[in-house]
């Protein structure tokens, strides 16, 4: 890809240059140590369980070392940012993980 787009601007008599940086550099550049290993373990135990319950739309996060859910709702309340759950990058979202839009057309 990198090849293709040189030679495109080329033909285009104008000059690119490339760079390609790997992401998962930018997300971890060591190992996954033993401490990690058992979080994430616990984080999905700890969402599987919260499914099989029948529990939906929360998150697992640890709380004063004790494994909590979160509600979601509650979660994001107070966050900076909002997403349009009628927009595009919610949709693609959805369209991504093949889940369906359960959120009613009333609420945006």
């Amino acid at each position: 890809m990198k090849k293709a787009t040189e030679e495109y601007f080329k033909k285009q008599g104008e000059t690119a240059t490339v760079k390609y940086i790997d992401p998962s550099y930018m997300i971890r550049s060591v190992p996954a140590n033993a401490a990690d290993s058992l979080y994430c373990m616990q984080l999905a135990q700890n969402a599987v369980h919260g499914a099989m319950a029948g529990f939906t739309g929360f998150s697992v996060g640890l709380c004063k070392n004790k494994m909590v859910f979160l509600p979601i709702p509650q979660l994001v309340a107070t966050s900076p940012r909002m997403m349009n759950n009628r927009g595009r990058t919610y949709e693609r979202l959805l369209a991504t993980t093949r889940q369906p839009n359960t959120v009613p057309s009333h609420i945006i």
